[in-house]
């Protein structure tokens, strides 16, 4: 087993084979100085084979280069260190005040699985929109995990379905907790950005602790966020009843910025020898967040929306968002002889997300009471106008997985043995759709299937249900459950000193979905002592998630002709989705390939490249939503949307099959100049997702399958090109990191004229952009650090010290025009956000 310098540069997130171990504060920064065979989790299953041996790509990253710089969150730091992680931000979309995509390869969120320990996390239980990135994809929440309980992260940037199970499309993520003991370790930090808003205060705190004198310990993390909103929105033009529309509003009204938010949370690691050989392990944790997000501001003049007895001047509708995630692992591993291994577990995972709606109002209520009354005073409409404020519904998702697990060697006669290992999994989900208060979604006080004309313009029908988050019905109430379970296994040797091989297959089949036999080989060659090739041929699966097949939904919308209609978004199955050819959702498959090459050009210069194409079939989105006009070419369509009472529906399908490939390249550099120890690390990333076929059935028209709004989120929507630079410094006891973060375009069609069609003469140029687009950027981040004494340190930095944001709205953009000027950036596919420079000040203590 081969040694490795250590590299202190895991921004390259080890793309170049080498990471750095977890270093306490006490110790003086020798890092260059260190040999250390870090162990791999991830790709293999021989348990000493080093990440420079293996066969396919892994970045490790160690918990002080997570730290490194101003972000208190893993998706943002995860983003910062790997060019292949996207970590998108998106306004104005309900749960992305809270979650955000966080996706591998340009994938969706949902094609990466995320482990924690090397066990299964779980995933979210709501999806985000159609009209963003990862739309109709629930993956796993990053954020619900905190910086302090983690050791390190490994990320396998290739197919790995057939080692690991479903999701594995685009590669695993495995979260190391943290396993220190005897040392109390932590932070707190205060941060704001260059317009004065968004101060954060985030601390944070460690302790280890050893359970008798065999090795065992129990390590508590606990961690504290607490984020102001920011808001780069600008003063609109939507008038008010003292202001004519086209003037300038006195205050900014409308919100484009990053919410109000909370963030708590603790997790545990512990291992506990028992019986000889063996160990008892336990890991989990428990973490709550809240965010007050926004929706649209309503104009005061918008009669459908508003009541101005109620808010004379509009409202600006709130959306409270409630997250809590819950986890936990027992499991006993061992030997049974000096040769094989056992591993059984039990991990248990959920997720709960609520919405409540704020400064709202439900403009039926206050019609309802005036039809009945005609007479009403201002004062009496105001009294009967319902509830400005409610539960609006919610979610809730949870997972129980076992695991059984032998691995050992095999004699083949051979100068290296057969490392082989065998496994079982069994996993139960459950699903479960909460709805609201009757107020969030009620026609009236009555809460009859009867319209109403508004209270300030007769012409106009009052909506129904709270403004920004309509509630879920009762009739969209649903709860769905779902089994798997698998067996696998995995074969690897040495043909050669030279010349590693491995193998794995796995069956799986799911209660729901059916089942799938994948396969992966592998295979690295060392051509002498600084050149190895690799490279890789997978086959892999994603089962629907019980979010997608389960989903259903009810909203209140008026028709043309002032009648009562709804949207419905239709389950899995039934009528109006079978009447287009969607009779259920199947597995998505997929077909992965990689080759690259490690070049290690001298002692302190490092190269890696490698190549994949993933091929995707059936992948599953949510659709758009379609009128009885859109399916007028099948009548059994349109008896079925007639059936469930509303005037347009969608629902998940396999709607296209795609192919996805890229390079990443990475250059490492580490020496010692003058004392210092000095490094430069390069990482960059190439990716394009192309739409190779459209699935719709005979006789259905592919832009009903899969529309060019949502298509252009899969292809355009997140960044083709990704790099990042990164300059650092060790001196004793001063540091310093420089960090040039590349994001390239990103061009969707929402919000684009596209999307919303305006006609031209509305627009000085003459005409709308018929896309939404956010310009490519450079974001340069500095920090500085000073270790105090042993106990205690300071850093200090800039993040994005140029102030770069994309491009602001024009006059002939959609955006700009629908919101009166308010928005002043694009509001989707924004992979760097719009916030601009920020500062930051941290003390980390160590004892």
């Amino acid at each position: 087993m081969s040694t490795y310098r250590l590299n202190t540069l895991a921004v390259a997130v080890a793309f170049a084979f080498s990471a750095p171990s977890m270093v306490n504060a006490q110790e003086a920064p020798a890092k260059a100085e260190k040999n250390i065979e870090q162990i791999s989790v991830l790709g293999s299953r021989v348990s000493n084979r080093t990440s420079t041996e293996s066969s396919s790509p892994i970045d490790l990253i160690d918990a002080d280069d997570l730290n490194k710089g101003g972000f208190t969150e893993l998706g943002q730091s995860l983003q910062a260190t790997a060019p292949s992680f996207n970590f998108s931000r998106t306004q104005v979309s309900d749960g992305s005040d809270l979650f955000r995509p966080a996706t591998l390869r340009g994938l969706q969120p949902d094609q990466t699985l995320v482990l924690v320990n090397g066990k299964r996390r779980h995933n979210q239980s709501i999806f985000g929109l159609t009209s963003t990135v990862g739309g109709g994809s629930a993956g796993t929440d990053m954020n619900a995990i905190p910086l302090v309980a983690l050791k390190g992260v490994e990320v396998l940037r290739d197919g790995a379905a057939a080692q690991y199970g479903s999701d594995a499309i685009a590669g695993v993520i495995n979260l190391s907790l943290n396993n220190s003991t005897g040392i109390t370790t932590g932070y707190v930090q205060y941060s704001e950005t260059g317009e004065g808003d968004g101060e954060t205060i985030s601390a944070a705190l460690n302790r280890g602790f050893e359970l008798g004198n065999e090795g065992g310990f129990v390590n508590f993390s606990l961690e504290h966020r607490d984020a102001k909103a920011t808001n780069r929105a600008e003063r609109d033009i939507g008038g008010s009843v003292d202001v004519e529309p086209g003037t300038l509003s006195d205050n900014v009204r409308w919100s484009q910025g990053n919410s109000d938010s909370e963030f708590t949370s603790l997790f545990y690691n512990m291992v506990l020898p028992v019986a000889g050989d063996n160990e008892l392990y336990s890991f989990g944790g428990y973490s709550e967040r809240t965010a007050l997000g926004n929706g649209f501001y309503r104009n005061f003049d918008q009669a459908s929306k508003n009541v101005t007895q109620v808010y004379p001047d509009g409202f600006l509708p709130r959306i409270y968002n409630e997250a809590q995630d819950i986890s936990l692992a027992l499991g006993l591993r061992g030997e049974i002889n000096p040769d094989w291994t056992y591993d059984v577990s039990a991990v248990y995972g959920e997720n709960q997300y609520d919405f409540t709606s704020r400064n709202t109002l439900n403009a039926s209520y206050a019609a309802e009471y005036v039809d009945n009354n005609p007479n009403a005073s201002d004062a009496e409409i105001v009294a009967n106008a319902g509830p400005t404020a409610g539960y609006s519904g919610g979610f809730r998702f949870d997972q129980t997985t076992l695991n059984a697990d032998i691995s050992g060697i095999v004699d083949i006669g051979r100068s290296e043995p057969l490392y082989l290992s065998l496994g079982a999994e069994y996993r139960k989900e459950n699903y479960e759709i909460v709805p609201g208060e009757e107020a969030s979604y009620a026609c009236g006080l009555a809460n009859m299937d009867t319209s109403y004309p508004s209270v300030n313009d007769p012409d106009q029908f009052a909506e129904c249900g709270f403004q920004a988050y309509p509630g879920l019905r009762p009739e969209a109430s649903n709860a769905k459950d779902r089994d798997s379970y698998a067996v696998y296994v995995d074969a690897e040797t040495m043909l050669s000193d030279a010349w590693n091989v491995s193998g794995a297959l796995r069956y799986e089949d799911f209660s729901d979905a059916g089942d799938e036999l994948i396969g992966k080989l592998a295979t690295r060659y060392e051509v002498n002592d600084d050149f190895a090739v690799r490279g890789a041929v997978s086959t892999g699966f994603r089962a629907p998630s019980l979010q997608q097949s389960g989903y259903t939904a009810f909203t209140a919308n008026l028709g043309s002709d002032g009648t009562l209609s709804q949207s419905f978004t239709a389950t899995t199955g039934s009528a109006f989705p079978a009447a287009l050819g969607v009779t259920s959702l199947e597995l998505e498959t997929s077909t992965n390939y990689s080759a690259g090459f490690v070049y290690d050009v001298t002692t302190d210069l490092s190269l890696t490249v490698d190549f994949y194409r993933v091929e995707i079939k059936d992948r599953i989105t949510l659709g758009s939503l379609l009128s009885e006009e859109q399916v007028s070419f099948s009548q059994a369509a349109v008896d079925a949307l007639k059936a469930t009472g509303a005037v347009q529906a969608n629902y998940f399908s396999n709607s296209l099959d795609s192919t996805t490939q890229g390079v990443d390249v990475i250059a490492s550099y580490r020496t010692d100049i003058d004392g210092a120890n000095v490094g430069v690390t390069f990482a960059g990333n190439l990716n394009e997702t192309k739409v190779d076929d459209v699935n719709a059935a005979p006789g259905i028209p592919d832009e009903v399958a899969l529309d060019p709004i949502q298509s252009s989120f899969l292809t355009d929507g997140q960044p083709k090109e990704r790099a990042t630079l990164t300059f650092d410094y060790e001196r004793d006891v001063y540091n310093a990191m420089v960090r040039f973060n590349y994001f390239g375009e990103t061009d969707v069609k929402y919000f684009g004229n596209d999307h919303i069609s305006l006609p031209g003469f509305l627009s000085p140029t003459g005409s709308f952009k018929p896309t939404s687009t956010v310009e490519s950027a450079v974001l340069v981040d500095l920090n500085v650090g000073y270790e105090i004494n042993e106990m205690f340190s300071v850093s200090v930095g800039v993040d994005n010290i140029f102030d770069e944001t994309p491009d602001e709205l024009g006059d002939d953009e959609v955006l700009n025009f629908i919101s009166n000027g308010a928005f002043k950036y694009p509001l989707r596919a924004v992979p760097y956000g719009f916030d601009g420079r920020s500062y930051y000040a941290k003390l980390s203590f160590s004892f």
